[in-house]
């Protein structure tokens, strides 16, 4: 089955952007309740009495809420969540106008207090940090959790000998949330098939405008400008690289560097969209004429990413599509990327998330795969001494029988004229 085989993507199954009274559309509070019961039945699984979460990620799929990124959250901890026992989840949100736009707007949320705000390296955090760990266990106690281990998804020194000298036993609190993402909701399906619209439009306007004496950055201008006019809400990075700068393997960030004809242009563009993120790769030849090397390389990619694809359906492990591309004869160093060069992972409310596929671990740990998980699959061709290189990467939902690819933007073009059978 090739590529095109796969796009069984059905326009009636998608629905618009915005909230109308004639259709029922994306159920956000089903979604939210969802996705609640869902972690604490893992936290429970993993043996844990509690969750304190301070990622972004964790704690929108734990709330629901969300804080547009800005320069006054890092270093700092400025927000996070409580969900301890079958209570319901205590938010804590920066002091101030943000505490307020998270009342108002998340009214869901039954209690939402005054987080307690401290910087790693601060003079005063010690003192900061002991309020926060007595609130900490003042819930605990409430829920009656207090003597069972808390999960946390990040913590750093100030905070760890703070819970720890209010006697808090912790564990692996990200494992829960990750462990409860893997298998997605179909209103999680939806906004990442809506997601992957969006980035679809992006490459559209990239193949547009891309020409010779254009900056990589300027690309990524463009890029940028498409994804937020249709919504994006962050830009988490968009790895641009051209001509040389993709081999030996490619460069992550866009530069000044000026296209010239006949440049070899690969794109990673990874946004989030109501809270989903997208991860595939798409290549570009500047004046739209390939050379026969390009398209050798752009080939061998297409081949090794829909090998491994083409195999993936329920009951398949991890450790199955690792060893189609050490038949290949990739290994863990290959070209000395440490596995990195072929490559899946999960994709969510983060952007690499379990089940994980690589050639450094999958053999020994494998993980089956399973109905409504949702992946990224990336493969590079290029050795150091080609000059240029090829990355392809696709994002798909595992159905019953196979998959469905949700990244819908051609593959076939001026590198590849027609989309080869891979058997």
């Amino acid at each position: 089955m090739n590529n095109e085989g796969h796009r069984t993507y059905d326009a009636h199954d998608s629905y618009g952007q915005f909230a109308v009274d004639w259709e029922n559309r994306i159920d956000f509070d089903s979604l939210r309740k969802k996705r609640l019961e869902r972690a604490r039945q893992k936290m429970k699984e993993h043996g844990l009495g509690a969750l304190l979460l301070f990622r972004q990620d964790t704690i929108r799929y734990v709330t629901g809420t969300w804080q547009h990124p800005a320069g006054h959250c890092d270093p700092k901890i400025f927000r996070y969540t409580v969900l301890a026992g079958d209570g319901d989840p205590v938010h804590f949100e920066t002091a101030g106008l943000d505490r307020i736009c998270v009342e108002r707007a998340a009214t869901w949320l039954p209690e939402v207090r005054t987080a307690q705000i401290w910087a790693s390296a601060g003079v005063a955090t010690p003192i900061i940090t002991k309020k926060f760990a007595k609130e900490i266990k003042e819930i605990l106690t409430k829920n009656g959790v207090k003597k069972e281990k808390v999960g946390i998804d990040f913590v750093d020194f100030p905070s760890l000998d703070a819970l720890q000298e209010e006697g808090i036993k912790l564990g692996n609190g990200l494992v829960v949330v990750q462990d409860a993402g893997m298998i997605k909701f179909p209103e999680e399906l939806e906004i990442l098939k809506q997601a992957c619209a969006i980035a679809d439009a992006a490459y559209a306007r990239a193949e547009e405008v891309i020409k010779p004496g254009m900056r990589e950055n300027e690309l990524k201008a463009e890029i940028a400008k498409t994804l937020y006019d249709l919504g994006s809400e962050r830009i988490e990075h968009i790895t641009l690289a051209s001509g040389g700068r993709t081999n030996p393997f490619w460069r992550h960030g866009p530069t000044d560097r000026m296209f010239r004809y006949g440049d070899m242009v690969l794109v990673d563009i990874l946004h989030q969209y109501m809270g989903y993120r997208t991860c595939y790769y798409r290549n570009f030849v500047v004046g739209g004429k390939a050379t026969q090397k390009q398209k050798d390389l752009y080939k061998q990619t297409y081949e090794s990413m829909y090998k491994a694809i083409n195999i993936i359906k329920p009951g398949v492990t991890t450790a199955d599509v690792a060893e189609v591309w050490a038949k290949e004869g990739y290994s863990d160093d290959t070209y000395g990327a440490v596995s990195l060069l072929q490559f899946g992972h999960g994709l969510g409310v983060s952007n690499h998330e379990p089940p994980f596929i690589t050639l450094a671990y999958s053999k020994d740990y494998p993980v089956e795969l399973k109905p409504n998980m949702y992946l990224a699959v990336e493969t590079y061709a290029g050795k150091p001494d080609d000059g240029e290189a090829a990355r392809l990467e696709e994002n798909f939902v595992i159905t019953e029988d196979g998959v469905e690819i949700f990244s819908l933007y051609p593959l076939a073009g001026p590198l590849m004229d027609e989309i080869p059978a891979i058997k």
